[in-house]
């Protein structure tokens, strides 16, 4: 098996066709691991990662739950952002469109991802308009009864929503803003709120957020610009839906 890399709960591993996510945490219940499995079988879209089943491996003299999921080749957005490549602007139209399709579809299965950002965003044959949501490990089922105890920050933090950071539960709303956020970083090459390497208290966060986003590039395309724009609204009733934005997307 070949290292993939490591998220909040486990490690991921590819293991010849498949990507298989090994859950380390001694004390991740199971009641949430059924759940999860039950809703990330719901899901189907090739923007979003295919779900291939539950196993067990053993590790450490143990044996741990092991999520199995499709591989995608491509490498991630956020690999590409390092090596100092962005999303050109005539493929911009077709990436975002990808993540709102990738999105739409986890909404409809009644579930939210909650830790969307460039690194959980593979390239589908490296391509830009074939984006694929990755790592569905924080996904929570909207139609169950939440195992997470709130207040608490679920997710990364510098593409958090505004609702995240006060503690709040992350609704549909939070995917599209942590879409808005990773499309601005991919497009600019800099994050739309954050100075690289700074730490910030959650009050100095709010003021960052509240003064609103950095400019986007003067090329990037008018329907794109006033989408993201929408999708950055810190009232998070102003963002709107994946269906609606999406419309706003192709719109003439």
């Amino acid at each position: 098996m070949t290292f993939l890399g490591s998220g909040a709960f486990g490690d991921t591993w590819k293991a010849g066709s498949e990507a298989v996510k090994i859950i380390c945490t001694d004390d991740y219940p199971r009641a949430r691991l059924e759940r999860e499995v039950e809703g990330l079988s719901r899901v189907s879209s090739p923007y979003v990662v295919a779900f291939h089943g539950l196993g067990e491996l053993e590790l450490g003299g143990r044996r741990r739950p092991a999520l199995r999921f499709e591989y995608i080749a491509g490498g991630d957005a956020e690999r590409r952002l390092n090596d100092g490549e962005l999303v050109p602007m005539d493929s911009v139209v077709g990436f975002l469109r990808g993540l709102l399709l990738g999105v739409q579809a986890l909404h409809k299965a009644a579930t939210i991802h909650r830790d969307i950002k460039p690194a959980n965003i593979a390239l589908r044959d490296g391509r830009w308009d074939r984006p694929v949501l990755l790592d569905l490990g924080l996904a929570k089922q909207m139609d169950a009864s939440t195992i997470t105890v709130y207040p608490g920050h679920i997710g990364t933090m510098p593409y958090m929503a505004p609702e995240q950071l006060e503690g709040r539960r992350a609704r549909k709303a939070a995917d599209l803003w942590a879409v808005g956020v990773s499309v601005r970083q991919m497009i600019s090459g800099r994050h739309p709120f954050y100075l690289p390497h700074e730490k910030y208290t959650l009050s100095e966060a709010f003021a960052r957020l509240a003064a609103g986003p950095e400019d986007l590039p003067q090329d990037c395309p008018g329907l794109v610009r006033q989408v993201l724009d929408r999708l950055t609204a810190v009232v998070e009733h102003e963002r709107g839906s994946s269906a609606s934005n999406l419309a706003r997307l192709i719109a003439q």
